[in-house]
């Protein structure tokens, strides 16, 4: 082991936000420990969901359907309710 490196394995595990951090934080939930923002999860089926609007612009709605729940799925997995 360098210097400053611990072999205890304590060590290693990611700090979790302190009770109050996540009083504080509304995102904050065992789904989302982070407490991440809506705006920054979920990218790549959010992209691919406004990409696909942008595309199909009026037949989006029946087109593009199931990236939206793709989406969904996502952000209701990490704990936000749609």
């Amino acid at each position: 082991m360098g210097a400053g490196q611990s072999s205890n394995p304590a060590h290693n595990i990611p700090p979790q936000p302190s009770p109050a951090a996540a009083a504080a934080n509304p995102n904050v939930n065992p789904k989302n420990p982070n407490g991440l923002k809506p705006c920054c999860v979920c990218l790549e089926t959010k992209k691919a969901r406004d990409t696909c609007y942008f595309e199909k612009g009026d037949e989006a709605e029946q087109k593009c359907h199931y990236l939206i729940l793709a989406h969904k799925k996502c952000m209701e997995d990490l704990g936000f309710t749609i």
